[in-house]
This record gives C-alpha cells, structure tokens and sequence, in this order.
C-alpha cells in the first residue's frame, strides 16, 4: 500500500468535508496499514512537519541584510489666516506646501551576510533532520502498540485455553468425588483453580480491550469503532556484532546529526557577533517632489554612499561575542552527552535482542516438557497414582509457560524493530519517502 501524501493530509485536515483515511480501511488492519495511517493522520508529525516549513524560510531571511529598503513620505504643510472686524472674526487654514518623497538604501557590503545565511541553511537542515526523526520514533510507537494487541490477544487465547482445561479438570474431580475415589478437597481445589482462571481471563481480556484502544488512538480511528490486527511475517533476526550496530548508529541517527547542525548555528552566530566589529557600506537615494503654494514644483534628489565603522557601542558587540563562544561549548558538551546516550540506547537494544533470541527455544522446550508433564500426571490422577494437587501445580506451570513463551516472541519482535530504531534505520523507506524534504 502507497504511502498516503502527508501534505495533502496536512491541507486539508481543518476541512469539515475531509474524510479521514481511517474510513478506507477495512475491519483487519496490517501493521503496514497502521503505518501509513498515521504517517497520513498523526498530530506530532504534522507539528514537525510545519516547523521544517518555517525553517525552510530561515536562509531567505539573511537576504535582508543585502537587499534595498524602501521607504516613502508625504506631508501637507499650512497657516492659520485670520480675517474679519473687530468684533468678529474667521480664522482658515490654508495650504502653503505639499511635499512626496522616496528613500531608499541598499547595503553594498555587509559581512555579516554570509554567517547568517549558513545560520539559516544549518537551522533548515536541524529541522529537516528532527522531522524525520520524529517520523520513525512515532512509526516506532505504533510497532509497539501493534504487536502489544498482538501479544495480548495471545495471553487471552491462553486465558481461554487455561480455563477450558480447569473446567475439565473440575469435572473429571466430580465425577473422582462422586464415585468416592478422591475427597471433596480435590473438587474445591479445582473450582478455585476454574475460578482463578476465569478471573484472569476477565482481566486480560479488558487489557487487551485498552491496549485496542491505545492503538486506535494512535491511528486516529473513530472512537469505539471495531478492529482486528494482523500478525506480520517475522522481522529479520540476524543480530550482526554491537560494533557495527554503534557504528551506523552514530553514522544515522538524526538526533545526533542535528547536534551537528547546532553546533554549526551556534558557530554562525559567533561569526555575525566578529563581523559586527567590520565596517558596512551602504548606499542611500532620496528624492522628493515639493508643491508651494502659489508656486511652480520643485523637484530635488540627494545621493550618498556611506561607510559605518563601528567604534564603540557600550560592550554590546564583545558580550556578543563571549556569549556565543560559551554557547558554542555547550552545544558540543550537549552533543557529546547525547552520543553516550545513544550507546547505551544501541547496546541495550542489542542485549535485548540477543537475550530474547538466545531464551526463546529454551521457552519451547519448557512449554513443550510442560504440556507432556501435564499430561502424564492429569492420566496418574485419572489412574489413581497422583493427586489433584500435582495436576492443578502442573496445569499452572503449563499456562505460565505458554505465557512467557508467547510474550517472548512478540518481545522479540518488538526488540528487532527498537534495534533499527536505536540506529535510525527503521523504517528508512518511509521516512525517506516523506515529502517535502
């Protein structure tokens, strides 16, 4: 499925006649459905989206400085003329003069013009790269909601599956008690085992109804609108060596490439504050046209071509200076403090992976001993050789396992995605494919 252009979501999002995405899809929704519904509809992207717009206008603003300013007056001068006798009297006010002018002036050197323009360029690139990073870590978001439906409608089916099995094992007890091979005891220590189970089943059950709902939130669907997942094909699973995980990783993370992109603003800035201390030469034309009363137009016109030295202006400029110089230290402790965090981020990443695919056929080797356990004791129980104690500890065990297992592999899936998200590869297509970049 083509992603959905997201600026044209973002034009027409206040339009009451917009029909959201969401009503185009059908009641299963695929995790790359669910993607490219939000890249079409989520409200954080959509902000990153219009402040890249407005950085985009940042390097047309140093073009100011080199462009012509151009001012106009008029003015309408008179007198008061007193008339009349002495007891009365009219007072008029006439016109003597009318004057119309234009100025302008055009900067001829300015050398602050070139700092600010590559200020503007690298302000343009930082939120070009925020913009993309804000796109992956929500795609990563909605990964996350998705395959927590997932994992969650398994805990139900195990729910289910646990309770279908202590039901049974209640009435095998009954029918044990009824017959006067076991005692009373063992049919209410299956009832409460039933109960337990029902239990756990009402409460996952209404976990998973929230979890839908999380992600339904996500995906801007309709509130209380119905809907399946999906469960996709595996992630690929190979886990190359943590070295070369870090090394993309400082290479492709945006957040880090955009301190970069700070550093270099801050170092622009300090060049502007140094280029306050170099002369400007600006040209200037003014013109003006003067109507006197009475008389014919005259018409007169003044052109001068000026160089400011700067002297002395209180300390302004050198303040300026031992500002952005200490500004420009931040930024790179900043910057250094952020790559630690992005090391850690890789290597828990890659723990994570690592752990859950080295435990994995151990967890099915466990469900498996655990289902062949319960079997063989829930036939000693019939037989007479184990009690209901040692089926209900084995039943446990048994939905423990099938538990953990399948949480497992979803934690797996999850853990694969977070690795390219902690490396700024997740998603690349996607985020490559976003407009207007």
């Amino acid at each position: 499925m083509k992603t959905i252009p997201l600026i044209a979501t973002l034009l027409l999002w206040n339009c009451s006649e917009f029909q959201s995405p969401a009503a185009e899809i059908g009641k299963k929704i695929t995790l790359e459905q669910a993607y490219d519904l939000t890249l079409s509809s989520d409200q954080s992207i959509g902000i990153a989206y219009i402040t890249l717009e407005t950085a985009k206008l940042a390097p047309l603003a140093a073009y100011t400085k080199l462009l012509p300013q151009i001012n106009g007056t008029t003015s309408i001068n008179g007198q008061s003329v007193r008339s009349g006798v002495s007891t009365t009297s009219t007072s008029t006010i006439e016109p003597r003069y009318n004057n119309a002018g234009i100025s302008m002036q055009q900067p001829v050197f300015d050398l602050s013009f070139f700092p600010a323009y590559r200020q503007g360029v690298a302000t343009r690139e930082g939120a070009r790269l925020t913009y993309r990073a804000t796109i992956r870590q929500i795609l990563f978001g909605v990964a996350q909601a998705y395959y927590n439906v997932l994992s969650q409608q398994k805990l139900v089916a195990v729910d289910k599956e646990a309770l279908r099995l202590s039901i049974e094992q209640f009435d095998l007890a009954q029918k044990q008690a009824n017959v006067g091979v076991v005692t009373r005891s063992d049919v209410l220590n299956a009832q409460v085992v039933v109960e337990s189970a029902r239990l756990s089943l009402i409460q996952d059950t209404n976990n998973l109804e929230s979890l839908r709902n999380v992600l339904g939130n996500i995906l801007n669907l309709p509130a209380g609108r119905p809907f399946e997942v999906v469960s996709p094909p595996d992630y690929p699973g190979a886990l190359p060596p943590f070295s070369h995980e870090l090394g993309k990783a400082l290479v492709q993370r945006e957040d880090l490439r955009s301190m970069d992109q700070a550093i270099q603003r801050d170092t622009e800035a300090h060049n502007q504050a140094r280029a306050a201390y170099v002369p400007k030469i600006v040209a200037s034309l003014d013109a003006a046209r003067d109507d006197q009363y009475g008389h014919k137009y005259a018409n007169n016109w003044q052109a001068n071509l000026a160089v400011n030295i700067p002297i002395f202006n209180g300390g302004q400029r050198e303040l300026d200076l031992k500002t952005t110089a200490l500004q420009i230290r931040t930024t790179k402790l900043q910057r250094d403090q952020l790559a630690k965090t992005v090391e850690q981020d890789v290597k828990d990443s890659w723990l994570s992976v690592k752990s859950l695919t080295e435990s994995l056929s151990a967890s099915r080797t466990q469900v498996a001993a655990a289902e062949q356990s319960y079997s063989d004791i829930k036939n000693q129980y019939i037989a007479g050789v184990s009690t209901s104690v040692d089926v209900l500890t084995a039943l446990n065990a048994l939905n423990t396992a099938r538990k953990n297992l399948e949480q497992q592999i979803y934690s797996l899936q999850v853990a694969l995605r977070k690795l390219d998200q902690s490396k700024g590869t997740f998603q690349q297509e996607r985020v490559n494919s976003a407009p207007h970049q």
